[in-house]
């Protein structure tokens, strides 16, 4: 695969289609672990029920705004 990828011009060597691969891997690691982040946030205190009624008007503007 990396061969490929260098043959069709995609990366200039293996070494560069590797870095890239790692670059990819590292974002996806540190996005997951903000994901997780919010989500222990989130569920460790809930919202509250003005929150939630102020949550479900701006859904229903932005509903109304695109249909």
């Amino acid at each position: 695969m990396l061969d490929a990828a260098v043959a069709e011009g995609t990366f200039r060597s293996r070494a560069e289609a590797v870095r890239a691969g790692v670059h990819l891997l590292e974002r996806e690691l540190r996005e997951t672990r903000i994901g997780a982040s919010y989500h222990a946030a989130y569920t460790s205190t809930p919202p509250t029920d003005e929150e939630t009624r102020l949550l479900d008007a701006a859904l229903a503007l932005a509903g109304d705004a695109l249909a």
